[in-house]
């Protein structure tokens, strides 16, 4: 499976060499080192710890190097989450660098594709493969490297921070603290584009609600389309900022897949807002 903008991050790879450490014999590594020509880009330690780290520390140098395979080409990366899968596989004693692996891997636009069945005393789970999580037609990848890229371009750094932190939040199965870092992350932007576009009047503004009124008073946000409302109505920010802090910060009110499509959400949101920044600062 190759994709033309999906990319497995370095956290997947890391997590997945170390689910390869369950891999018996350093023979069984060195072998699969022969088989995909990476033998002369990382060398045998002699035991399956050290040869697994020089593998783990090329993969994460060089995510996007392209080995041979029986399927045909595909970049390293890929290739370690995929022998994960197949050589080893899901064990409950790994059970939590497997869910960790697939937290990494919905951040860049995967999934693992799980077949759970029900037992006598528990679930019995087996990883079938991977799987994109999105249509190429609306890859989250690429909108997050654009989304990095405006944010970069026009000095969001605060912003981008939030950012961040709404990501390794994820990452660490932190759901409550992702969820309060992407409101954030929609209001430091939306605060951001109404002091670069209307300096003067967004100093007079004592909230981010006050700078958002302000961008829809200008036509930044447009009421007739409903992306903004005071009052009542109906929009979609002030509905998206409802969405994302609806319970206040208390623990146990998200999941996974929550605060997956929360922060997918406002990646898309404020990607399409600095858009519309970016040409009205031409």
């Amino acid at each position: 499976m190759r994709h033309p903008h999906a990319k497995i991050n370095r956290g997947a790879v890391v997590v997945a060499c170390d689910i390869l450490s369950e891999i018996r014999t350093n023979a069984e590594i060195e072998s699969l080192l022969l088989e995909h020509g990476l033998d002369e880009y990382v060398s045998s330690g002699g035991s399956v710890a050290k040869t697994l780290l020089g593998m783990k520390k090329f993969a994460t140098q060089f995510p996007d190097h392209e080995v041979q395979t029986d399927f045909g080409p595909k970049p390293i990366s890929q290739l370690i989450v995929e022998k994960a899968i197949e050589l080893v596989g899901w064990k409950q004693r790994q059970a939590g660098l497997w869910e960790k692996l697939d937290r990494y891997l919905q951040l860049a636009g995967f999934s693992l594709d799980k077949e759970v069945t029900d037992q006598w005393g528990g679930e019995s789970i087996v990883i079938k493969g991977l799987l994109t999580s999105f249509p190429e037609l609306a890859e989250l990848p690429a909108t997050v490297n654009e989304l990095d890229a405006l944010l970069s371009k026009h000095g969001f750094t605060v912003s981008s921070r939030h950012l961040s932190s709404a990501k390794e939040n994820i990452a660490q199965a932190d759901w409550e603290a992702a969820n309060s870092q992407c409101r954030t992350f929609l209001e430091a932007v939306t605060d951001s584009v109404a002091e670069k576009l209307f300096p003067t009047e967004a100093a007079l503004k004592a909230s981010g609600l006050q700078k958002r009124q302000l961008l829809a008073e200008k036509g930044f946000l447009s009421t007739d389309k409903h992306e903004f409302s005071d009052g009542n109505k109906q929009a979609y920010l002030p509905g998206l900022a409802k969405l994302l802090h609806p319970d206040g910060s208390h623990p146990g009110i998200s999941n996974q897949d929550d605060a997956m499509f929360r922060l997918q959400t406002v990646i898309v949101t404020t990607r399409w807002l600095l858009k519309r920044f970016d040409q009205a600062m031409k």
